[in-house]
């Protein structure tokens, strides 16, 4: 079942779904809601000769760099905001400016908008899920231009993608939530090719 925006507005209330910082009251669609872009864009090098192969995931590549990562300025020289131009056939790795936490009983589908989308933008090759469990996530944006114009993407201002939630059959159990396995590499993640650092363990008192 998907919530409506009345459920999706409680449960926010209640703490149970969070998006830091928090919405803004035009982001709140019937039912879903519409997540602002970052100010990170990364892209992928052009890497003549390089092979990879992604059978063990992103801890494959060892110690290869294979992108450029740009952080945009909130309030550039000009006066006006900076923005990522994309142009046609170009793919770009973006962060939503929210970070989502997804409750155990509850999973979320980011999709494309669909002014975005007619002109040839889509958000998302094939990772469209945020798992039961999701804690304070930036959600990475798979950014292809399919269109045939350069698109300025500004941060903030633009609202590339929306976010729908979906009632689980059960709620998933803490052991098997997102994030409470060391292959989930991806809770927390602040660059969609770097992990989040661990965290430093207390030294004990004696």
């Amino acid at each position: 079942m998907i919530l409506s925006q009345p459920d999706l507005r409680e449960a926010f209330r209640k703490g149970e779904i969070k998006f830091d910082p928090p919405l803004e009251e035009n982001q709140w669609g019937e039912a879903s809601v519409d997540l602002r872009l970052g100010f990170s864009f990364t892209k992928l090098k052009q890497a003549t000769g390089v092979k990879i192969s992604l059978a063990k995931g992103l801890a494959g590549l060892g110690d290869l760099e294979l992108w450029d990562t740009k952080t945009l300025s909130k309030d550039s020289i000009s006066g006006h905001p900076d923005v990522w131009p994309l142009g046609p056939n170009e793919f770009v790795l973006a962060q939503t400016h929210e970070k989502i936490t997804v409750p155990r009983g509850l999973i979320a589908r980011v999709e494309g908008r669909s002014s975005y989308a007619r002109f040839g933008l889509s958000m998302h090759q094939t990772a469209p899920w945020i798992q039961p469990g999701g804690n304070n996530t930036a959600i990475i944006l798979e950014i292809m231009n399919h269109g045939s114009l350069t698109i300025e993407l500004t941060p903030l201002l633009d609202r590339p993608c929306q976010l729908t939630f979906f009632h689980l059959s059960q709620e998933v159990p803490a052991q098997m939530a997102y994030g409470s396995r060391p292959t989930d590499r991806f809770q927390g993640q602040t660059h969609p090719f770097k992990p989040p650092r661990p965290k430093a363990k207390r030294a004990r008192r004696t």
